[in-house]
């Protein structure tokens, strides 16, 4: 189970494989109007069979934004890994960038097991909070490799709003993330442009297939970091958007995910998609 989840992880991080979310977000924390907001959400499977759902919701104004998901198993899998994550970020947004300025998850795995991890971004520096407490001696992530890195939750939304993304690259290139504790990359290489249709007329058309790489750098045990370097290759068909109300004029959405593992095949499907914008005032 822990090579699935840690490939739905690098997943969802990747291209926002997260409906409105459960966990609760400020969003003037980011900026106190809001231009438009994009939601997603994703059933996810093993071997063509349902055990977790998951969604994403992004609200943008010109210069900030305000994100969050919410992940849960479901199924059969539910009786034997019940988990939980609620996350959140928030931050400022430049013409190629993202300046995140605090994240926030919340892990719950069956009854009693709970972790809380913050992660602040303030005049250059980079701090962590958890509760119950890690000690990040050991595997240390160095602060020119935290600045460098933005959360997961803006790791999606850097993704997801397109910024990144080009003609040579229509997928986005890359997004370097730094959850608390572990440093790596999604790495995205762009293959091809297929015809995908997607169930109940969610999508009709053409979208790029992309090859997603996770490269851990930083913040795992040298087991961890040898086993990375051989992770199964993730692969995803993504959707361009058209919103004049986000960050680059569309939006960069993953259509559906998987990653062939020795034993089967992991999936995300997308289920739902809504792109709003504010009224005008007047």
């Amino acid at each position: 189970m822990g090579t699935i989840r840690s490939t739905l992880v690098s997943a969802a991080v990747a291209a926002a494989v997260f409906a409105t979310p459960s966990s609760s977000i400020d969003a003037t924390a980011a900026e106190p109007q809001v231009a438009g907001s994009i939601a997603v959400a994703y059933s996810i499977a093993f071997w063509g069979i349902p055990f977790g759902e998951t969604n994403y919701q992004g609200r943008f104004s010109e210069t900030g934004y305000a994100a969050s998901s919410h992940f849960e198993t479901s199924g059969i899998v539910s009786l034997f890994w019940q988990a939980v994550i609620d996350a959140s970020a928030n931050g400022k947004i430049s013409p190629r960038s993202l300046d995140p300025r605090q994240y926030d998850s919340f892990y719950r795995r069956g009854g009693d097991k709970k972790e809380r991890v913050q992660v602040t971004f303030k005049d250059g520096a980079v701090k962590t909070f958890a509760d119950p407490p890690y000690d990040t001696s050991k595997f240390p992530v160095t602060d020119s490799e935290k600045r460098e890195a933005v959360d997961p939750m803006s790791a999606v939304t850097l993704i997801l709003s397109g910024i990144r993304a080009d003609h040579a690259n229509p997928c986005g290139t890359a997004a370097p993330v730094f959850d608390g504790r572990r440093r790596y990359d999604i790495e995205f290489t762009y293959l091809k442009d297929e015809l995908v249709t997607l169930p109940a007329g969610l999508f009709h058309g053409t979208a790029h297939l992309c090859q997603l790489h996770y490269r851990q750098t930083a913040g795992f045990k040298p087991k961890i970091l040898k086993e990375g370097a051989a992770f199964p290759p993730i692969y995803g068909d993504f959707g361009d958007f058209p919103a004049p109300n986000s960050p680059s004029g569309h939006y960069v959405v993953a259509l559906k995910l998987w990653s062939r593992l020795k034993w089967g095949t992991v999936s995300a499907a997308l289920t739902k998609f809504t792109i709003s914008a504010d009224a005008p005032k007047g």
